[in-house]
């Protein structure tokens, strides 16, 4: 009797550890997958490609470097610089620059895009969130995964955190993971923590290529009341009014703030400090990245809809209109980004003909509601010269 109970724990065990290898090489691979780089199509407008270390080696082979594209036109005008990726869980601000990177051309000046300016927070999702790693975009060609990812870098890359993160120019206060926040570090220290080697060297970068205009894209929760917004530094605000006034000719619900000057760190408020460039701020609504938020599904992170969030509307909590029949998708999200770019683009050359930014083959806001983003972001052939 003995002998067959132990021989029966032996199965079990055996089996047990079976199944924990397993889950462990599934978790592992699955893991892995998401420290490997997007599958982008660089589109007709591109004529450049390089590293943010090809301006600052020090960044060289580590997990701080990213790409950089450039889409140049053929007559001279201003520069603009679009930020995708400073918070990954935010995916609208990613996805747009990934499809600006692949359908925009550029006739006067220069359009520089980073799609993920914090690669290392590319590489996982936030614990005890359950937040998917891939968006999936079902194309005609099949599906198409893009990565989410994280607000922070990853703490892989940086470890431990401080108990608390001191503001080095300010001494404003922090919780050490906001180190890892780099909408948090900005100007940046050459020898600081990892988001701040990375905010140092976009600043240098902004300053050695003389850019005109940058603009942070981002999300935020409908609890929020910095949503749905432009946030602009003191010498942009006159650019900011001018593009209020077009989205909201175009029919989007949008406000405006002004930078305050006692909350450092932020980028529409350090960059503008420490660069001569104009910088701006973007804001969409994302109800998968919101506190009160059911399971984040595919389906979520698409359309929107969560019927949570019609309570929180009804009780006054929210600063955006809200209906889970209706939903915030993806598509309108996109849609706002990339409308403001192209009216960013527009005001810019009105405020300073020199500096000129003329941009084609980006559909209007009411075409992008009606048709969607996933025409835009349909496998191309690919252009190895910019992979």
């Amino acid at each position: 009797m003995m002998k067959a109970l132990k021989s029966n724990h032996r199965i079990a065990s055996f089996f047990l550890l079976v199944m924990a290898g397993i889950l462990i090489i599934h978790s592992g691979t699955t893991f892995l997958e998401m420290h490997k780089p997007d599958t982008l199509f660089p589109g007709p407008g591109v004529t450049g490609k390089g590293k943010l270390s090809d301006y600052v080696p020090r960044l060289k082979d580590t997990p701080m470097d990213t790409d950089l594209y450039f889409l140049k036109g053929k007559e001279p005008g201003g520069k603009f610089l679009i930020f995708g990726g400073t918070h990954n869980d935010e995916i609208a601000a990613h996805v747009s620059a990934i499809t600006l990177l692949e359908n925009a051309v550029v006739k006067k000046g220069e359009l520089i895009i980073i799609p993920r300016v914090n690669r290392s927070g590319s590489t996982y999702t936030l614990e005890m969130e359950a937040y998917p790693q891939f968006l999936e975009i079902k194309t005609s060609k099949g599906v198409r995964k893009i990565r989410t990812g994280a607000r922070y870098a990853n703490w892989a890359h940086q470890f431990p955190d401080p108990e608390v993160y001191a503001h080095p120019l300010t001494g404003q206060k922090y919780p050490g993971t906001e180190s890892r926040n780099l909408n948090r570090v900005y100007p940046g220290r050459a020898n600081g923590f990892i988001m701040e080697k990375v905010a140092a060297a976009l600043i240098e970068f902004i300053n050695r290529e003389k850019i005109n205009l940058v603009l942070d894209m981002h999300e935020a929760y409908a609890e929020h009341y910095v949503v749905d917004c432009l946030v602009g530094h003191d010498r942009a605000m006159e650019l900011v009014a001018m593009t209020l006034m077009a989205l909201q000719m175009e029919g989007i619900s949008i406000k405006m703030f002004q930078s305050p000057k006692k909350v450092y760190g932020f980028s529409h408020r350090a960059i503008g400090e420490h660069t001569d460039a104009m910088v701006v701020l973007a804001e969409t609504t994302n109800i998968a990245f919101g506190k009160f938020r059911g399971k984040i599904t595919q389906d979520l992170l698409w359309d929107g809809k969560d019927p949570f969030y019609d309570l929180l509307y009804r009780k006054g909590k929210l600063f955006v209109e809200y209906d889970s029949k209706k939903g915030i998708s993806l598509d309108e999200r996109v849609a706002r980004h990339l409308t403001t770019v192209m009216e960013l683009s527009r005001s810019l050359s009105e405020y300073d003909e020199s500096k000129t930014i003329e941009i084609d083959n980006i559909p209007e806001y009411s075409e992008l509601l009606d048709k969607g983003i996933i025409g835009l972001l349909e496998p191309k052939e690919r252009n190895d010269r910019f992979q």
